[in-house]
């Protein structure tokens, strides 16, 4: 396989001897120096190659490195189609989509295949082991060629928020229940008839089906699996979904939602938030104090809450936002000819390795961390939030592991200000201690032969043509949801839901735990 992005090596000979000594005697690698070549996207890292936490973690590969090429996300999938299509693949290249990328290219002999190289990736092996997803990841013949993202815990980075001071100034309480909420945002509105009671990103009708499901544990848009069998959430009264349109559909009529909330910019859903006209809200942890309000200070308070159950004694819901053992997404291949496969190999090992993970999140123990009495980390001077000060020593600034690690949630916490660590602590506690009910995805889409793809996606791509032009009918007013049955029966028509239903019943399925990992910060 020809290739235009060439490794600079030397002869295979001069690292024969270091290869034959075994795994632990390949990194720190003492040869002559080895650079391979890489491509990914360019996600403003700033790597500085002096700085003493990229030269600890240098110390701990040796004389090899990763020579980075990055391009823009306008044109990285472009760029990643043309490898994958013409097989002139770099060394090493970052990826979205691993299951599909090892479905779709993983019998055309582009990847290396870590499987042969188990002797140095111990790391990778004791995952495969613990984290039983990863299995998902392997071709039909065994074959294994992705380098992923570990997530040992569930994590919960979303949640619902009050403006306290606008709930105080009607004199209300934190709502309970959904009659409550209503009533809430109505007194919002009878008082400040140009408010938002509602609001949350300019991410489309997508996300506030989304945040809104919240309330009444919907399934709020396509194929799920509803505990026995799939279904589409549009004909299924287990998803719930013509009970969450309902329930948009007179927020929208009251006045409670922004009236283009489907189209605005996340630009203007912020200056909503900007201006205090709001009463509650979705929005990931600390978005409102980081992005929003970029770490200045408020002129009111605001707070997480749980989203209110539908009715006294009905569960609160919250949502977790990535799940231990989903199928991870992004991942690192190497090209099938890499020249130095089994250092290759153990580079990539130990990019996943606790040690790594540890250096690039906390840095190094006595420069910018140490350990208290509880065996817990803590970050030294001002590392938790300064960035300048982070960067410079290197602290989640090296190319290398910034792209695929074991992730390490308590950094988040430890460097989190306070009330971004307050809302974390209060959403972990919800749901650890069963205060709020999960919502977790309980099976991926199963794997299907690209005819199967293709018939699937013959029938659903003009379904939700068709079903997101009704349904924001229904919200508007336009349509009355008494013809709900009528709009299923026509949804029905632009495709072979059965057939669909079938492929997905046939595949293999992609199946998760039921058991949660839920980790309460501090303890």
């Amino acid at each position: 396989m020809k290739k235009t992005l060439l490794c600079l090596v030397l002869c295979l000979a001069l690292v024969l001897p270091a290869l034959a000594a075994g795994a632990e005697s390949l990194l720190p690698y003492t040869g002559d120096p080895i650079v391979f070549q890489g491509y990914t996207a360019d996600l403003g890292i700033t790597e500085n190659r002096e700085s003493p936490v990229y030269k600890a973690y240098k110390e701990k590969i040796g004389n090899i490195e990763i020579n980075w090429s990055t391009g823009p996300w306008s044109d990285f999938d472009e760029k990643i189609k043309i490898f994958l299509n013409t097989g002139d693949l770099p060394d090493i290249v970052w990826l979205r989509d691993s299951f599909g990328v090892m479905r779709d290219y993983g019998n055309m002999g582009l990847f290396l295949d870590l499987n042969k190289y188990q002797d140095q990736m111990p790391n990778l092996t004791q995952y495969r082991k613990d984290y039983p997803q990863l299995k998902y990841l392997e071709a039909d013949d065994g074959s294994y060629y992705a380098l992923t993202d570990i997530e040992p815990t569930d994590t919960l980075q979303e949640s619902w928020f009050v403006n306290k001071t606008k709930l105080a100034e009607l004199g209300l309480h934190v709502p309970e229940t959904y009659d409550e909420l209503v009533a809430a945002m109505q007194a919002m509105k009878d008082k400040y008839p140009d408010s938002t009671p509602f609001i949350t990103y300019g991410w489309g009708f997508g996300y506030y089906q989304f945040a809104l499901s919240w309330l009444n544990d919907a399934k709020y848009s396509g194929m799920f699996f509803d505990g026995e069998k799939w279904d589409h959430s549009l004909q299924s009264e287990k998803s719930k979904q013509k009970e969450l349109v309902s329930i948009m559909a007179e927020w929208y009529e009251k006045g409670f939602l922004h009236p283009e909330f489907t189209t605005i910019s996340d630009e203007q859903a912020s200056q909503v938030v900007l201006d205090g006209n709001w009463l509650f809200s979705t929005y990931y942890l600390g978005a409102i104090e980081r992005e929003i309000f970029q770490f200045n200070e408020m002129p009111y308070e605001v707070a997480p809450i749980l989203a209110p159950a539908m009715k006294a004694g009905d569960p609160h819901y919250i949502s977790i936002t990535t799940q231990f053992d989903t199928i991870p997404y992004w991942g690192y291949f190497a090209g099938a000819d890499v020249k130095h496969p089994e250092l290759m190999a153990a580079l990539m090992d130990f990019i996943v390795s606790e040690e790594a993970s540890t250096l690039f999140n906390w840095g190094i123990q006595g420069l910018t961390y140490e350990v208290d009495e509880n065996g817990n980390k803590y970050y030294l001077e001002d590392f938790a939030t300064n960035s300048d000060r982070r960067k410079e020593v290197g602290l989640g600034n090296f190319m290398d592991v910034r792209y695929i690690m074991l992730k390490a949630r308590d950094t988040d916490y430890a460097s989190a200000i306070p009330p971004v660590k307050q809302a974390m602590d209060f959403v972990n506690h919800a749901a650890a201690s069963g205060e709020a009910a999960l919502r977790f995805i309980n099976r991926g889409t199963p794997t299907m032969s690209q005819e199967q793809k293709e018939l699937v996606a013959r029938s659903l791509n003009p379904m939700n043509t068709y079903a997101d032009e009704q349904l924001m009918l229904f919200i508007d007013g336009t349509r009355p949801l008494s013809e709900w049955d009528d709009f299923v029966a026509e949804w029905q028509k632009y495709g072979n839901i059965e057939e669909v239903i079938k492929i997905n019943e046939e595949g293999k399925q992609v199946i998760y735990a039921e058991e949660r990992r839920i980790v309460e910060y501090g303890k």
